[in-house]
Protein backbone atom coordinates (compact mmCIF):
# COMPACT_ATOMS: atom_id res chain seq x y z
CA UNK A 1 0.00 0.00 0.00
CA UNK A 2 3.09 2.33 0.88
CA UNK A 3 4.60 1.47 -2.55
CA UNK A 4 1.04 2.36 -4.30
CA UNK A 5 0.94 5.58 -2.61
CA UNK A 6 4.55 6.86 -3.11
CA UNK A 7 4.02 5.77 -6.72
CA UNK A 8 0.88 7.93 -7.14
CA UNK A 9 2.73 10.79 -4.92
CA UNK A 10 5.98 10.90 -7.28
CA UNK A 11 3.23 10.87 -10.40
CA UNK A 12 1.49 13.73 -9.61
CA UNK A 13 4.33 16.23 -8.62
CA UNK A 14 5.75 15.65 -12.17
CA UNK A 15 2.16 16.16 -13.83
CA UNK A 16 1.85 19.11 -11.60
CA UNK A 17 5.27 20.21 -12.61
CA UNK A 18 4.69 19.18 -16.40
CA UNK A 19 1.77 21.14 -16.57
CA UNK A 20 3.22 24.36 -15.29
CA UNK A 21 4.19 27.12 -17.13
CA UNK A 22 2.50 25.70 -20.38
CA UNK A 23 2.35 29.26 -21.29
CA UNK A 24 5.83 29.86 -21.47
CA UNK A 25 6.14 26.61 -23.31
CA UNK A 26 3.88 28.34 -25.66
CA UNK A 27 6.69 31.29 -26.00
CA UNK A 28 9.34 28.96 -25.89
CA UNK A 29 7.51 26.56 -29.20
CA UNK A 30 6.92 29.55 -31.48
CA UNK A 31 9.36 32.36 -30.98
CA UNK A 32 11.71 30.68 -33.41
CA UNK A 33 9.31 30.15 -36.05
CA UNK A 34 9.47 32.10 -39.11
CA UNK A 35 5.12 33.16 -38.66
CA UNK A 36 5.78 34.85 -35.66
CA UNK A 37 7.56 37.88 -34.49
CA UNK A 38 8.92 37.59 -31.38
CA UNK A 39 9.90 40.16 -28.42
CA UNK A 40 11.21 40.04 -25.59
CA UNK A 41 11.68 42.88 -22.78
CA UNK A 42 13.74 42.75 -19.57
CA UNK A 43 13.52 44.99 -17.04
CA UNK A 44 11.37 47.02 -14.46
CA UNK A 45 9.01 49.88 -14.45
CA UNK A 46 8.27 50.80 -11.13
CA UNK A 47 4.82 51.47 -11.92
CA UNK A 48 1.66 51.38 -9.07
CA UNK A 49 -0.81 48.72 -9.48
CA UNK A 50 -3.69 49.54 -11.14
CA UNK A 51 -5.13 46.43 -12.52
CA UNK A 52 -8.53 44.73 -12.43
CA UNK A 53 -9.18 42.66 -9.05
CA UNK A 54 -5.84 44.31 -7.25
CA UNK A 55 -8.19 46.09 -4.78
CA UNK A 56 -7.65 43.53 -1.86
CA UNK A 57 -3.70 45.10 -1.89
CA UNK A 58 -2.10 47.62 0.34
CA UNK A 59 -1.95 51.21 -1.50
CA UNK A 60 1.55 51.40 -0.63
CA UNK A 61 2.52 47.98 -2.78
CA UNK A 62 4.45 48.60 -6.17
CA UNK A 63 5.15 45.67 -8.69
CA UNK A 64 8.08 46.14 -10.96
CA UNK A 65 7.88 44.34 -14.06
CA UNK A 66 10.27 41.44 -14.50
CA UNK A 67 10.17 40.33 -17.78
CA UNK A 68 7.43 41.15 -20.95
CA UNK A 69 6.98 38.79 -24.07
CA UNK A 70 5.19 39.13 -26.71
CA UNK A 71 4.27 36.57 -29.55
CA UNK A 72 2.91 38.13 -33.13
CA UNK A 73 1.40 36.07 -35.69
CA UNK A 74 0.69 37.66 -39.07
CA UNK A 75 -0.57 34.80 -41.11
CA UNK A 76 -3.98 34.42 -43.28
CA UNK A 77 -3.66 30.38 -42.78
CA UNK A 78 -7.08 30.08 -40.45
CA UNK A 79 -6.50 26.68 -39.76
CA UNK A 80 -3.26 27.51 -38.02
CA UNK A 81 -4.95 30.41 -35.88
CA UNK A 82 -7.52 28.48 -34.85
CA UNK A 83 -5.16 26.03 -33.66
CA UNK A 84 -2.60 28.20 -31.61
CA UNK A 85 -5.46 29.86 -30.58
CA UNK A 86 -7.08 26.56 -28.79
CA UNK A 87 -3.30 26.68 -27.67
CA UNK A 88 -3.26 29.00 -26.10
CA UNK A 89 -6.39 28.85 -24.61
CA UNK A 90 -5.60 25.35 -23.30
CA UNK A 91 -2.49 26.55 -21.99
CA UNK A 92 -4.12 29.63 -19.94
CA UNK A 93 -6.53 26.98 -18.63
CA UNK A 94 -3.93 24.73 -17.31
CA UNK A 95 -1.77 27.44 -15.60
CA UNK A 96 -4.41 28.69 -13.81
CA UNK A 97 -4.74 31.85 -15.43
CA UNK A 98 -8.15 34.47 -14.58
CA UNK A 99 -10.35 35.80 -17.45
CA UNK A 100 -10.56 39.12 -16.11
CA UNK A 101 -12.34 41.03 -19.37
CA UNK A 102 -12.99 40.05 -23.00
CA UNK A 103 -14.11 42.33 -25.51
CA UNK A 104 -15.82 41.67 -28.92
CA UNK A 105 -15.66 44.06 -31.80
CA UNK A 106 -17.24 42.82 -34.63
CA UNK A 107 -17.26 38.77 -35.60
CA UNK A 108 -13.55 38.12 -35.23
CA UNK A 109 -12.16 40.58 -32.94
CA UNK A 110 -11.60 40.28 -29.69
CA UNK A 111 -9.55 41.19 -26.67
CA UNK A 112 -9.05 38.77 -23.73
CA UNK A 113 -6.73 39.61 -20.35
CA UNK A 114 -5.83 37.12 -17.72
CA UNK A 115 -4.24 37.44 -14.52
CA UNK A 116 -2.38 34.99 -12.51
CA UNK A 117 -1.62 35.79 -8.77
CA UNK A 118 1.12 34.33 -5.92
CA UNK A 119 1.98 36.17 -2.86
CA UNK A 120 5.05 37.80 -4.72
CA UNK A 121 4.35 38.00 -8.41
CA UNK A 122 1.63 38.97 -10.56
CA UNK A 123 1.08 37.35 -14.12
CA UNK A 124 -0.86 39.66 -17.07
CA UNK A 125 -1.68 37.81 -20.29
CA UNK A 126 -3.41 39.82 -23.20
CA UNK A 127 -4.97 37.91 -26.22
CA UNK A 128 -5.73 40.37 -29.40
CA UNK A 129 -7.29 38.69 -32.19
CA UNK A 130 -8.42 40.86 -34.85
CA UNK A 131 -10.46 40.44 -38.24
CA UNK A 132 -7.19 40.59 -40.24
CA UNK A 133 -5.81 37.64 -39.44
CA UNK A 134 -3.41 39.25 -36.74
CA UNK A 135 -3.29 37.72 -33.18
CA UNK A 136 -1.01 39.21 -30.29
CA UNK A 137 -0.18 36.97 -26.99
CA UNK A 138 1.42 39.38 -24.64
CA UNK A 139 3.04 37.90 -21.40
CA UNK A 140 3.78 40.36 -18.49
CA UNK A 141 5.51 39.19 -15.29
CA UNK A 142 5.57 41.21 -12.54
CA UNK A 143 7.37 41.00 -9.01
CA UNK A 144 5.53 42.55 -6.14
CA UNK A 145 6.96 44.88 -3.34
CA UNK A 146 6.02 46.79 -0.81
CA UNK A 147 7.24 50.57 -0.56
Amino acid sequence: MRKLFSIMLITLVFSAAASAQQVEKLFDKYMEDERFNYIYKKGSDGSPLNGIGLEVLKPDIFKNKDKEKMLILNSSNESFQKSFLTEVDKALETDKFENTSYVRNGKNSRISEYVRKSSNTLEEVQLIKNSGGNIVLKWEIYTIKSK
